[in-house]
């Protein structure tokens, strides 16, 4: 069991930490408030100091700070206060075609991260590869302006405890983003946000603290892995139908031919159209998944919990009436996915939703694919920020250059890699030229994941998201002995769950 522990006024990142937590060990196995776990997370402050210095000196423990530090932590640590970064730094300028914009501010991670599995990473605060809209390569932004999605403080760690440093225009600043720190039967893992890095692959780095570091001294959490057992990854795909539905076609028929599963998010309202419906028809004869991407690409659903269930519920309607099933999953227009947008889901019998973008609604730019804060235990969340586009395309020797890195970050954190395109439109063709070298692009892409990866698993969104909902269904108990993880029946497609538990990795049973 993991408790996580708010500080005073920190009951939103405690909430959203929570679900970070969930996502990752099980449903059972983190919760709210203190107790005698020797597991804990303290999200800004957390604990009174004298129940906190009662805590550790109890037993072997592991000790995850989110933010603030508690003062009596800032003087055992050896932190001490330096000045902070100027908050404009945190800003990036939107992207121009075919380049890429990130702020000045930027985090690099030194050697010591790959005590828990990490590598030299360097990501900025913000990044942009499409206007001001999308970041390529998935993570959420890190702000300077007082928020839960901004440094918290400005202290700096020993450079032997340091893991990630903040620099600006590359010149040092002093501040430390994340820090790992070992005494005597207790490790501590700091980072500089009250939320953590709950938006990011940098989680990895917390999943492998719990799971496995100093497993032979301090107690481990298991963690169940976002990728399917006996594969290394995991990669979804699918087209937005904004405009267009039928003008899929050649691209569906090309991931056929090269065996990868195909998947459409329709916007209902084109559905009037009889090769559109065709197209609908013909990808669920062919094993394909289609998804909801509401009726009428309403900016927000609509801006109003009413609103989004008249978009929910008449995009429902309307593909079961064509294709005789009702949608299980929905993908946001725009990817705007605010909270009452998925309350409408839940309500309107949907299972799941596909969003996530760095520019808007951060609570649902989510590390993990599954439990959403605020949702019903059902119903699963997962971003996908990717998007292929050929305005996005690179100048110079490798224009895919910034979507092999984004495979590669998802690939060394054991994350689902998810990445999406649109149909063309008479209107638009998304920066493409053309369809054939928009197919050359997307096969390079397959390549490319088929190389560096030994044992990749193509999936559906449907099935990808079944197998999040799945996951999020297993129980863990953990005991002297060791660990039992209990599944519900079979995964999606015959799917195992794999599970990281004191530096390896073993195949949950069955049942």
């Amino acid at each position: 069991m993991i408790d996580v522990v708010s500080g005073p006024g920190g009951d939103e990142a405690g909430r959203l930490v929570l679900a970070a937590f969930l996502r990752s060990v099980g449903g059972n196995g983190a919760r709210l408030g203190g107790g005698d776990a020797a597991l804990r997370v303290l999200v800004d402050g957390g604990a009174e100091e004298g129940e906190l210095e009662a805590w550790m000196a109890a037993g072997a423990r592991k000790l995850i700070v989110f933010g603030k530090v508690p003062p009596r932590l800032v003087q055992l640590l050896g932190l001490r206060p330096v000045e902070q970064i100027d908050g404009t730094d945190a800003r990036s300028d939107p992207a121009p075609a075919h380049q890429w914009r990130a702020s000045k501010a930027e985090i690099g991670y030194s050697d010591r991260a790959g005590l828990l599995g990490g590598k030299p990473w360097r990501r900025a605060f913000e990044r942009f590869d499409f206007a001001d809209e999308w970041n390529n390569l998935g993570f959420g932004a890190i702000r300077a302006e007082g928020s839960i999605w901004a440094l918290a403080t400005a202290l700096q760690a020993p450079m032997g405890d340091e893991i990630a440093a903040i620099a600006v225009g590359g010149a040092p600043t002093g501040v430390s983003y994340a820090a790992l720190f070992d005494r005597s039967g207790l490790s501590v893992l700091w980072f500089n946000r009250s939320v953590g890095p709950i938006d990011s692959f940098e989680w990895r780095l917390v999943e492998n603290f719990l799971s496995g570091y100093r497993a032979d001294e301090l107690p481990s959490a298991p963690v169940l892995r976002e990728i399917a057992w006996g594969y290394d990854a995991a990669v979804t795909m699918r087209l937005d139908a904004d405009e267009d539905i039928a003008t899929a076609k050649p691209l569906m028929d090309r991931y056929r031919a090269i065996g990868v599963p195909f998947s459409l998010a329709v916007l209902t309202s084109q559905l009037d159209r009889p090769d559109n419906r065709d197209l609908v028809t013909q990808l669920l004869v062919e094993g394909g998944a289609v998804l909801s991407h509401s009726m009428t690409h309403a900016s927000r659903w609509g801006g109003s919990l009413e609103a989004a269930l008249t978009e929910a519920k008449g995009s429902a309607d309307a593909l079961e009436a064509v294709t005789g099933r009702r949608p299980a999953y929905a993908v946001s227009p725009f990817h705007e996915t605010p909270p009452f947008a998925l309350q409408a889901l839940e309500q309107s019998g949907y299972h799941g939703c596909i969003g996530g973008s760095i520019r808007t609604d951060p609570e649902f730019q989510l590390a993990r694919g599954g439990a959403v804060a605020g949702i019903g235990d059902s119903f699963v969340g997962h971003s996908q920020q990717c998007m292929v586009h050929g305005d996005c395309l690179l100048e110079g020797a490798d224009p895919l250059a910034v979507y092999k890195q984004a495979f590669d970050l998802a690939y060394e954190s054991a994350s689902l890699f998810g990445y999406l395109d649109h149909p063309f439109s008479p209107r638009y063709q998304y920066g493409w030229a053309s369809e054939a070298g928009r197919i050359a692009a997307h096969e390079a892409l397959i390549a490319y994941i088929r190389a560096r990866a030994e044992r990749p698993l193509f999936m559906s969104e449907e099935t990808a998201l079944d197998f999040l909902r799945w996951k999020g269904e297993a129980r863990v108990q953990v005991s002297d002995s060791g660990a039992k993880v209990v599944t519900t029946g079979a995964g999606p497609g015959g799917l195992g769950l794999a599970v990281e538990y004191r530096g390896e990795t073993f195949p949950a049973r069955t049942g």
